[in-house]
C-alpha cells in the first residue's frame, strides 16, 4: 500500500496528532483551498477529508455562508475532482440528527460523499487534552475521546480500510457522558446541563449521537 495520501485540514487539532501515526501530505487552507478550482497536479492514492468550518456558535449566528461553503460545497468540489480516488470523510457523530447549522452541513457533506464509488464516512468527536472547560454536560452523550486517542484510532482505521468497501462507521471508545470524559483529565470539572444552557442562551446543542 502506497502512502500518497492527501489530508485536508492539515493544521487542525486532529491532523496535528494524526501526523504522528500516518504519513501523507497535510495541507492547510493556506496551502489548498478546496472550495475553489482544484489545481493540484500530484496524484494521490487516498483522500482523507477532515478540513471543515467547525466554529459551531459562529456558524449558527454569524457565518452560515462560510460554514456551508466549506462543509458542503467544499466537500462536493473534492468528491467531484477525486471521483476515482478512494475517499475518507471525517464527520461528526451528531450528523445523524443535526440540531444546528454545523451538524446540518456535515450531514449534507455525508450525503455528497455517499455518491463517491469508494468512500468511508467516519463519525467521531474529539476534545483537547486536557479537557479545556470548567464545566461539562451530564446529559450529553458521546463515543468520542481526547484528540490524541482519536488520532491513533483514526490512523489504524485509515490503514486497515480496503479502499473498496463503501460504508459509514463511528469511531470512538464507547458511550459516556461528556462529564465522564472530562473527569478523566480534569478532576475538578463541574457538572452542567444541556437543557439549562439551551434555556439560558437559546443555542441548540445535540445531546446524543444515536
Amino acid at each position: 500500500m502506497t502512502n500518497k495520501i492527501l489530508i485536508t485540514g492539515g493544521t487542525g487539532k486532529l491532523a496535528t496528532e494524526l501526523k504522528k501515526y500516518l504519513a501523507g501530505d497535510y495541507l492547510s487552507k493556506k496551502d489548498f483551498d478546496f472550495t475553489k478550482l482544484i489545481k493540484l497536479k500530484k496524484k494521490y492514492d487516498l483522500i482523507v477529508h477532515m478540513g471543515a468550518y467547525t466554529n459551531v456558535r459562529k456558524a449558527e449566528f454569524e457565518d452560515k455562508k462560510k460554514c456551508f461553503t466549506a462543509n458542503v460545497y467544499g466537500t462536493f468540489n473534492l468528491v467531484q475532482h477525486y471521483k476515482s480516488t478512494p475517499f475518507i470523510y471525517i464527520s461528526t457523530e451528531y450528523a445523524s440528527d443535526p440540531v444546528d447549522i454545523y451538524g446540518l452541513t456535515k450531514q449534507l457533506g455525508e450525503e455528497i460523499v455517499k455518491t463517491h464509488p469508494k468512500h468511508l464516512i467516519i463519525r467521531t468527536l474529539f476534545k483537547p487534552n486536557p479537557f479545556p472547560f470548567p464545566k461539562a454536560y451530564i446529559d450529553q452523550y458521546t463515543q468520542g475521546d481526547y484528540v490524541d486517542v482519536i488520532a491513533k484510532l483514526l490512523a489504524k482505521k485509515v490503514k486497515k480500510w480496503d479502499r473498496k468497501t463503501s460504508k459509514l462507521e463511528y469511531l470512538g471508545t464507547g458511550r459516556k457522558t461528556m462529564f465522564q470524559l472530562a473527569k478523566r483529565t480534569r478532576p475538578d470539572v463541574k457538572p452542567n446541563s444541556v437543557k439549562e444552557y439551551m434555556k439560558k442562551t437559546g443555542v441548540r446543542i445535540p445531546t446524543d449521537y444515536e
